[in-house]
């Protein structure tokens, strides 16, 4: 990665200059989060430099100076950076991003297919960005990550060959796309499992596959597709029985809101799923606590 140099601004917001940063470096790919107070921060051209930079901008408001161009970016702005030119940003009230930065040559990108990739202003409008970047950009730093970095990397290479291959229009291998596809359907179905008429058929629907192709896509998962369904529910869940300010208390009520059809259908996904029964996981916190972090660990969205 380039180096980056900041220099503080006379417009200081807070007493100090405490520019920090986080990082994961991995296999061929890294993620990084700055969160600078006002600066100008700027890096010199790196003719070594094979990565392509995606940067979510999250606030607030800066200049950026790029390719000789100067332009306004407002928070939520997505988009590419190549770190082999040099480049700018002017942040007088401070700036924070979420970075991926990965081998272009694990993409197949070559210096034309930069340069479109480049031009392209903003991507937070963009179906796969919404569905796969933006989340795996707010959610990646967590407690030993770093353990799984060279597992990772194949899922933000499959991830960062589905947003290019689409914006290119250029056909990505199958297996490329596989563990993107995956990232997204899951995500769907988290976000939509909570509705009791959710099933198999909507995120048939949903991924544009047969449901044979659906569920050749899962057949290598540690749960089918109605699987990761139930799973998410008990997450809902569990979520509920923990939540001790909740004014949902009854099961009932507890088994609809989470996406269960009915109360007997929630206890068997508990017993199935969870080593614990539902008495167990609403009584006993170490319980319910070992349970959700079961099944956190094989529904996890990172792949």
């Amino acid at each position: 990665m380039a180096p980056i140099r900041l220099e503080k601004t006379e417009a200081v917001l807070r007493s100090g200059f405490n520019p920090s940063a986080v990082s994961l470096d991995g296999p061929g790919f890294s993620l990084v989060e700055l969160n600078n107070e006002p600066a100008n921060v700027y890096w010199k051209r790196d003719f070594s430099s094979e990565d392509l930079r995606f940067v979510h901008f999250r606030g607030p408001s800066l200049t950026l100076n790029f390719h000789g161009r100067s332009e306004a970016v407002t928070p939520g702005t997505v988009r590419f950076l190549d770190l082999s030119s040099d480049g700018s940003f002017l942040a007088s009230a401070g700036m924070l991003t979420s970075h991926i930065n990965i081998d272009r040559v694990q993409l197949g990108l070559d210096g034309k297919s930069m340069k479109r990739l480049l031009e392209v202003p903003d991507l937070r409008e963009n179906p796969l960005v919404q569905a796969l970047v933006i989340p795996a950009l707010n959610n990646w730093h967590r407690s030993e990550l770093d353990l799984e970095a060279s597992r990772l990397q194949p899922v933000y290479r499959s991830m960062m060959t589905a947003v290019t291959s689409s914006l290119l229009e250029v056909p990505a291998d199958n297996d490329d796309l596989k563990l993107a596809r995956l990232l997204n359907i899951k995500g769907h179905i988290r976000r939509n499992c909570h509705h009791t008429d959710f099933g198999v058929d909507a995120v048939v629907d949903y991924s544009l596959l047969s449901r044979r192709s659906l569920y050749s896509l899962f057949c290598d998962e540690d749960l089918s597709v109605n699987g990761y369904i139930r799973a998410f529910r008990t997450l809902n869940a569990l979520d509920h029985l923990s939540d001790m300010n909740s004014r949902i208390h009854s099961l009932r009520n507890i088994a609809q809101v989470s996406g269960f059809p009915n109360l007997q259908a929630m206890r068997r996904a508990f017993d199935d799923l969870t080593g614990c029964s539902l008495g167990d996981a609403r009584d006993d916190p170490e319980a319910r606590q070992a349970a959700a972090a079961a099944l956190r660990a094989i529904t996890r969205m990172s792949g």
